[in-house]
This record gives C-alpha cells, sequence and structure tokens, in this order.
C-alpha cells in the first residue's frame, strides 16, 4: 500500500504542479471543477445516497452551485465567511462523535448542505486564490497542506502516543498533529525566504501557517466522520494507494478558504 502511495504520488503531484503553472486560469478553474464533482459523486455515497439518479443529481446540483457563484464576488465573500462558521461548527460534531450524530447526519437537508459547503467554498477559495494571488501562492497552500499531512504522518508514527479524535481517527495522535504544524512551518518559512515580503509580515504568515495546518486536519477528521457513520473505509478507489477523491482532498476542502482569507487579512 505505502508503495502504491508513493508511486501515484510520484506521478500525479508533478502533474498538477505543472497545471498550477502552466495551464490558463479558465482551463484550471475546470480542471479543479472536475475534481469538485468527483467529490461530490464521492461524497453522496458518504451520506449513504444509493440510487444512481440521486446521486448524480447531488453532483449535478453541487457543480451548479459553484458555477452560479464564481463570478459574484460578494455572493463569494459570503461563502467563504459562512464555510468559516461551518469548519467551526463541524469541531463539535467531531468531538462530540458519536453523539449528536441524529442532528448532524440523519436528516436529509444537512447532509445536502454539508456537500455544498465542504466543495463550493473550496473550488472558489481555490479559483480566487489563482486568480487574485498567483501560482506561487497557490503552491505554497499545496505545500503547506502536503507537509502537514506528511509531518504528522511521521511523527505519529515515530512518537505518537496520545490520540487525538479515538472515536473518529484512532490512527491521529496529538504529536502528530504538533509534527504535521512543524512541518507546514518549515514550508512557510522557506517561502518567505524566496519572496519579496516584508519582515515585519513574517509572523503574520507564520500564524497563518499554523492555522491552515490545523485546520486541514478538521477537513480530514470530518470526511472520516462521514465514512464512520456510514461504514465505508475510503471514499473511492480511483487512486491507488490513495483511495478517492476525497480522501486527497479533505484538507483542503478546509484549509482553502482559511488561507484565502488569511492572506486577506496580512
Amino acid at each position: 500500500m505505502l508503495r502504491q502511495r508513493i508511486i501515484t504520488a510520484l506521478i500525479l503531484a508533478p502533474l498538477f504542479i505543472w497545471a498550477i503553472f502552466a495551464m490558463p486560469s479558465h482551463y484550471f478553474a475546470q480542471l479543479l471543477l472536475v475534481f469538485v464533482a468527483l467529490g461530490a459523486w464521492e461524497f453522496s455515497r458518504l451520506i449513504k445516497f444509493k440510487h444512481l439518479v440521486a446521486r448524480l443529481l447531488l453532483m449535478v446540483g453541487i457543480v451548479a452551485c459553484a458555477l452560479i457563484i464564481q463570478n459574484n464576488a460578494q455572493i463569494i465573500a459570503f461563502v467563504l465567511y459562512l464555510s468559516i462558521l461551518w469548519w467551526m461548527v463541524n469541531v463539535y460534531w467531531v468531538l462530540s462523535y458519536p453523539n449528536k450524530t441524529n442532528l448532524w447526519f440523519n436528516p436529509l437537508i444537512v447532509r445536502i448542505i454539508s456537500g455544498v459547503l465542504l466543495l463550493v467554498p473550496m473550488w472558489v477559495a481555490l479559483i480566487t486564490l489563482q486568480q487574485q494571488y498567483g501560482a506561487d501562492y497557490f503552491l505554497l497552500l499545496m505545500l503547506i497542506i502536503w507537509g502537514a499531512d506528511s509531518g504528522a504522518y511521521f511523527t505519529g508514527k515515530a512518537i505518537g502516543k496520545r490520540k487525538l479524535a479515538p472515536k473518529v481517527s484512532p490512527g491521529k495522535s496529538i504529536e502528530g498533529v504538533i509534527g504535521g504544524i512543524g512541518a507546514a512551518l518549515i514550508v512557510m518559512v522557506v517561502f518567505l525566504q524566496y519572496q519579496n515580503i516584508a519582515t515585519n509580515q513574517y509572523l503574520s504568515y507564520l500564524l497563518l501557517a499554523i492555522v491552515v495546518a490545523s485546520v486541514s486536519v478538521l477537513g480530514d477528521l470530518l470526511e472520516s466522520l462521514f465514512k464512520r457513520t456510514s461504514n465505508i473505509k475510503d471514499s473511492g478507489q480511483i487512486l491507488p494507494g490513495h483511495g478517492g477523491i476525497l480522501d486527497r482532498i479533505d484538507s483542503l476542502t478546509a484549509a482553502a478558504p482559511f488561507f484565502l482569507l488569511g492572506l486577506g487579512l496580512i
């Protein structure tokens, strides 16, 4: 499994980095929208949509929501701030699991809204990030998430003892999260050294790295919450060794809105 993960990452990561820098913004946005559509298809399974028509309707609905709001700056801002509030509520669902499951999973409308708020804010945040800040900052976000994920994995394997959320994701540890944050800070420090950024802004950027790395863990935990409730191991099988698209972008779903809004505050 580890070998498959490494091979898949070595193939896909360079291709995605090439797309970030080489593809025109419009085409890159459409590429990301494909990921959103695939993620929505997988999410329909996580919320126990079994009929093909229902799954297709959810996928089409989420894509349509993304397309409708993409050119309206005021609606985009509202959706991004709504996403921040939604992720703060998700902290409560994660910490209270398995209690309160009837509130966030049983009502159909809540499950549908969860899919919309999981994927649509991520997409608009990512396309806005590339358009307003450029490819360098888009890559920075990806490297922070990849660094946090790798740092958490290896730190957790080496010294992880205290469980972060054992009822949701038994493999995650507090030590792993700290290691992931440390890796994200290293990524940010390297970025700051190669960018023309005033030194009086360094602290703000480092705080942003800490927030984004921490929130990325929440994205992972939320997907684990849905998978555990639906008794599903992986969201899909499209990526050898990695599972589905949602298994790869779960951290990004939470991190992207926080990163974009955080940059706007610096």
